[in-house]
């Protein structure tokens, strides 16, 4: 299996596409460290279909808006495993407001997990990395907010913005170290939270993406396989779009 024997961190694992890329890691052959915030949620049932699979994954409650617990989470992964080889920084918050009715508190709170969180959390694994003299594959979710202008999404695509650019930063800076860092540009994506605040999320976003169907978490799962892989050692410093074209179009569902 093309992972077999590496070390990968997976953040935001308790939701759908965290948890979806968690399983295609570990079923590739990764030990998996899968980590979570507020609970555990479907990463239990990943940790299941990994070890269901032969492999190793364990779980664990962090708050990655804390710089002490970013060095955390890659300490309990290296101490467990003895390496780190592909950290997917996955874990985030959805702010949807108008701009003049975003508050500082809800501004602090998605700029500190998005993008503080995965920079510090890409730092401590980068560390890890370069002493490991492995290399390695550090992968930010990113998304279409972060090149397309939404309206609501200002803070959110900021923050998503910043994470690409921050893909091409640290992928010039460690590139030399054999660590490539990269971005994935998550489009319309299908799962509970987006069908719950839109019964018709589904059937709204067919109609505007060019492919005419809507993402799955197994979309992004399959897109960090091939940037963690020993074919992708070339790619870096860059945004993989995961949105079927929609981007390019930039067309926006009609209002209910």
């Amino acid at each position: 299996m093309p992972f077999t024997d590496q070390v990968a961190i997976v953040t935001g694992a308790s939701a759908e596409i965290g948890a979806s890329i968690a399983v295609a890691l570990g079923r590739a052959g990764a030990r998996v460290l899968l980590s979570y915030h507020a609970g555990p949620g479907v990463a239990l049932d990943a940790q299941a279909q990994i070890q269901a699979a032969g492999g190793q994954a364990a779980l664990c409650q962090l708050d990655l808006t804390r710089v002490d617990q970013t060095a955390q989470l890659v300490a309990l992964a290296t101490s467990r495993w003895g390496r780190l080889d592909v950290l997917v920084a996955n874990a985030g918050l959805t702010h949807h407001a108008p701009f003049l009715d975003t508050t500082e508190a809800a501004f602090d709170a998605v700029v500190n997990l998005n993008l503080k969180g995965s920079f510090f959390a890409a730092q401590a694994a980068a560390r890890a990395m370069i002493q490991g003299g492995r290399g390695g594959r550090i992968i930010f979710s990113s998304s279409v907010t972060g090149t397309q202008a939404l309206p609501g999404f200002a803070a959110y695509g900021v923050t998503k913005a910043a994470l690409q650019h921050m893909a091409r930063t640290l992928g010039s800076e460690l590139g030399r170290h054999g660590i490539t860092v990269n971005a994935l540009g998550i489009g319309a994506t299908s799962n509970v939270r987006n069908r719950s605040d839109d019964p018709r999320y589904d059937e709204h976003w067919r109609a505007v993406i060019p492919t005419r169907q809507v993402g799955l978490p197994q979309h992004v799962a399959d897109a960090v396989l091939f940037l963690a892989s020993a074919q992708a050692s070339m790619v870096n410093g860059h945004t993989l779009m995961i949105d079927g074209g929609w981007s390019d179009a930039g067309l926006l569902p009609p209002p209910d």
